[in-house]
């Protein structure tokens, strides 16, 4: 008889040994979003706002959905239009015909010959993941494939890529002075770059920076990126938001691709159709003819086949009506039009906002010149902080925030505290240059003061010196006067002794004389007798 599934006391209390094995588990850090969103719910301010929240919103906040999509879904529940039969791993075919007619045009050369390799992806990032893992393995050389993103880039993307396999690098992108693109550092990191690298770019606005090139840029770009053999991995999810014209938005692409660059596309549907439940997303690739078409598909195949097996068949659905009815297309053009015509109004407001009515210190055009849905400050990351901590506006650490989160009352708070950052940043800044002129001036009195004391103890020691050498002077001279002295009193002494000398030898001499003298007198004397 088998042990009963009931367990002891320690199994109870989760004391087995077997579950320590996640005890060790590091804790993984938020994504940013994540984490602001947190922040932003932690949040006790009546005021706060949060504006790098995802998606295009209405004015209540709430995420758009245009017109002409409420009533394809209305049809498709009414009507039940959608079969519950699971979609083949490659997704709906119509929609990814009718989406890579959109991307690449249906007049294009590789959608009119199908070239282009599509598959249905389960969001943005999930079709960046896919586009990134057949990257890592296709083509097969070089070996190590590495992926130069753009600065900034958004931690989604950056995690699909890094997951897929590939090595990640930057490129300079945002201009932190102008807001615009920093085309020659672009350049010069691209150029740098190994040869066959792949490099991830943004198309009908760029995420979360909102920079965007020039129509001539794009063309040196796509000469540069032929030169190094470079693969473009191009996001687009915004196609129509940035200029309000869909085919416009797309000629970047559409240029790459004519060009014969190998294009690899990841598009996706959320903002401009409100589909962000589904999100419905297609990773295509143009290739060289149908028989490679189908070879990359496989591939693609192979890969979602381990991620998602079957893609979600609603918002496939529905953004393939919305790409291909008669009626509904073109007013989902004019839906489109309206809403990028909101997001470049919200860049004016908040422009006229800053510089007209408040009259905010500082070089405002970026707003203006941003393409799409996101823009930046442009603040250093003190200010951009402050906007956090004192005025409760939530937005990404760089700047970086979602026009379609703005409306009017949200406009007008954020230029306000804008505003009350940038002065205060100016005062802080004054204050800092007047305590810097104060220790500047401080320390040049206290150098002077320094010199002073040094010059004062320099003329003491020349003093002393001087001095030590006068009192040595009148020491040697005194003692050469007393050794002088000396001297003389030897001398004299010696004289005195050689005239006592002289004074007895003459006494001598006079007593010899005198003893002669005598003797002489006596001989005469005695001759006399």
């Amino acid at each position: 008889m088998g042990r009963p599934l009931s367990g002891d006391s320690s199994a109870a209390t989760g004391e087995r040994k077997g579950l320590e094995l996640w005890s060790s588990l590091p804790k993984a850090s938020q994504e940013t979003t994540v984490a602001i969103a947190s922040a932003f719910e932690d949040d006790d301010s009546p005021h706060k706002i949060n504006i790098c929240t995802p998606g295009y919103r209405d004015e209540t906040g709430k995420l758009f959905v245009p017109p002409t999509v409420r009533y394809a879904e209305k049809q498709f529940h009414s009507e039940s239009m959608v079969s519950r039969e699971a979609l083949p791993i490659e997704g709906h075919a119509p929609f990814l015909d009718a989406g890579v007619k959109f991307a690449y045009g249906g007049d294009s050369h590789p959608y009119r010959h199908k070239r282009v390799a599509a598959v249905q992806a389960v969001s943005l990032t999930g079709a960046l993941r896919l586009a990134g893992t057949f990257l890592s393995r296709f083509p097969t050389l070089p070996p190590t494939k590495t992926v130069f993103i753009p600065s900034p880039t958004t931690d989604e993307d950056v995690t699909a890529l890094q997951d897929a396999g590939l090595e990640i690098r930057s490129f300079r992108f945002l201009d932190l002075k102008t807001g615009g693109v920093d085309w020659e550092s672009l350049r010069e990191d691209l150029q740098d770059a190994p040869m066959k690298s792949i490099v991830l770019l943004h198309v009908s606005g760029s995420a979360p920076s909102g920079a965007e090139l020039t129509t001539n840029q794009w063309r040196l770009l796509a000469s540069l990126l032929q030169e190094r053999e470079m693969i473009p991995l191009v996001i687009m999810a915004f196609q129509g938001l940035s200029s309000g014209d869909t085919n416009r938005d797309a000629q970047a692409l559409r240029f790459m691709v004519h060009e014969g660059l190998p294009v690899v596309l990841v598009q996706n549907f959320d903002a401009t159709m409100g589909l962000y439940a589904d999100s419905p997303s297609i990773v295509s690739i143009v290739t060289r003819n149908s028989e490679d078409k189908d070879r990359v598909e496989s591939q693609l195949r192979v890969i979602g086949r381990g991620m998602w097996t079957h893609p979600s068949p609603w918002g496939a659905h529905i953004a393939h009506q919305i790409l291909t009815d008669g009626k509904l297309h073109p007013s989902w053009l004019k839906e489109i039009r309206l809403m990028s015509n909101r997001l470049r109004s919200a860049r004016n407001k908040l422009y006229v906002q800053l510089v007209d009515k408040l009259k905010t210190p500082g070089d405002w055009a970026h707003i203006k010149k941003a393409n799409g849905m996101y823009c930046t400050a442009l603040l250093p990351s003190a200010q951009t902080e402050a906007l956090t901590a004192k005025h409760h506006i939530h937005l990404l650490p760089d700047g970086c925030f979602n026009l379609g989160s703005l409306n009017s009352s949200k406009i007008n708070a954020f230029s306000r505290a804008i505003d009350s950052v940038v002065r205060e940043g100016i005062r802080e800044a004054e204050e800092a240059q007047a305590q810097r002129l104060a220790m500047e001036l401080a320390l040049a009195a206290a150098k002077e003061q320094a010199a002073r004391e040094e010059t004062q103890r320099e003329e003491e020691r020349e003093a002393a010196e001087m001095r030590a050498a006068r009192e040595e002077d009148t020491l040697l001279m005194e003692r050469s006067i007393a050794n002088a002295i000396e001297r003389q009193k030897r001398e004299e002494e010696e004289e005195r002794k050689r005239e006592e000398q002289r004074k007895r030898e003459d006494e001598q001499q006079r007593k010899q004389r005198e003893r002669e003298e005598i003797a002489r007198q006596a001989e005469a004397i005695l001759a006399t007798i």
